[in-house]
């Protein structure tokens, strides 16, 4: 196959992460391949070469190098706290131990966004027992309650159903900075559900609550159904299987090319 690349050669020589190139198959720009004989996809070595060319000459600088996405560490949590009671208006419901019982039981939980050194987004996804899941989406526990004993591991050739449990990006910058934070964050997010991938890790739902009419419009525009009213709180849901979101099709991308390995 020396005129062909795999998706990760592709995306290595592109220089992108899986979410920009799935989107660039999505709409069109890289043709998925598959040739005689083969079952999964190739990609062609000659279009591939020429879109990154194409792409160093179009270069804007938009994410700079001191822009970067990681999971957190315990040494972030603090700085984290602070970002989330400022964006709060200091009224976070969960504190630093919550943060660090949930990182301690799963170091893959916590994501942020750093520009320049500063932390200016993050994101708590759990991995959660359904019956727990059960109660929060009920409003019987509220998010502080949900203990280290509740959060699950990711273990390979197993599904897991996940409770988007917060995320926020700063305040003091304007609204193209904060959309940009934003945009890095969840496109991280889908390169580390590739990594999942990679280990026959699925998830097969995503769960959030939201108390704020901005946060209700956020997970609207990302297509999750809502699932009823707990008080004033709006419950939402997302089946990244059957979803028509951008996100969800990249995930399923991900997901069916990695099957293709097997």
């Amino acid at each position: 196959m020396k005129h062909y690349y795999t998706s990760r050669e592709a995306r290595q020589q592109l220089g992108i992460d899986v979410g920009a190139f799935y989107y660039l198959i999505e709409t069109g720009k890289i043709k998925r391949l598959t040739p005689p004989g083969k079952n999964r996809g190739f990609y062609s070595k000659h279009q591939i070469e020429r879109l990154a060319e194409e792409r160093l000459k179009c270069v804007t600088g938009e994410e700079g190098p001191e822009t970067t996405f990681r999971k957190a560490t315990l040494g972030d949590i603090h700085e984290e706290y602070e970002l989330a009671a400022l964006v709060l208006n200091g009224s976070a419901g969960y504190g630093v131990p919550t943060y660090e019982a949930w990182l301690r039981k799963n170091a893959d939980t916590n994501f942020i966004i750093r520009d320049q050194g500063r932390l200016v987004a993050f994101m708590h996804v759990l991995p959660v027992k359904q019956k727990t899941i059960k109660q929060w989406m009920n409003g019987e526990i509220r998010a502080w309650e949900i203990g280290a004993e509740d959060v699950l591991p990711y273990s390979p050739g197993c599904s897991a159903e996940c409770i988007i449990m917060s995320m926020a990006t700063t305040s003091d910058v304007d609204r193209q900075k904060r959309h940009q934070y934003g945009f890095l964050l969840i496109r991280g997010f889908l390169h580390f559900l590739h990594d999942l991938a990679e280990e026959d890790i699925t998830i097969t739902r995503f769960y959030a609550i939201s108390a704020t009419p901005e946060g209700n419009a956020i997970l609207r525009q990302a297509r999750f159904e809502e699932r009823g009213e707990i008080g004033r709180r709006m419950a939402f849901e997302l089946n990244p299987i059957t979803s028509h979101t951008r996100l969800a099709k990249a995930y399923r991308a991900v997901m069916k090319d990695h099957t293709m390995w097997l």
